[in-house]
């Protein structure tokens, strides 16, 4: 058997080794109050562990993409104003699937601004530096 190439975390640390882009979709309609964060990394790339797309809910249900391929300097966030039923899901679903498959275009369905450390709120325990 061959080593995973992607990995799906969730909040709770529940994993998914190279899940279809159908389990993906269900991962992501999954999201809720009680579990609010999905992380994709890409375990085959140079960079170890800094290769990853991030989703998170707020409060409110709007959402928080972030993605990372390298260093510092290439972590980007963008905000999602609407929850998923509202119109969110059509916004971050061509960018989840996008950047799994690795099309050109995902990030032009956001504008992305460079994540700044000294801005950003933790996520959690699981959260990447």
């Amino acid at each position: 058997m061959s080593e995973a190439r992607l990995r799906v975390t969730d909040e709770v640390g529940d994993t998914w080794d190279d899940p279809t882009e159908v389990q993906i979709q269900r991962l992501y309609a999954g999201l809720n109050l009680r579990c609010r964060f999905l992380v994709l990394e890409w375990l085959d790339g140079p960079d170890d562990g800094q290769n990853y797309l991030q989703i998170r809910l707020n409060d409110d249900l709007s959402m928080v993409v972030e993605y990372r391929e390298g260093g510092p300097d290439s972590h980007y966030r963008a905000e999602v104003p609407l929850p998923a039923e509202q119109g969110g899901d059509e916004i971050v679903m061509p960018i989840l699937l996008g950047w799994v498959s690795r099309r050109e275009g995902w990030r032009g369905a956001l504008p992305w601004v460079r994540w700044d450390v000294e801005r950003e709120r933790l996520w959690g325990d699981r959260h990447r530096k």
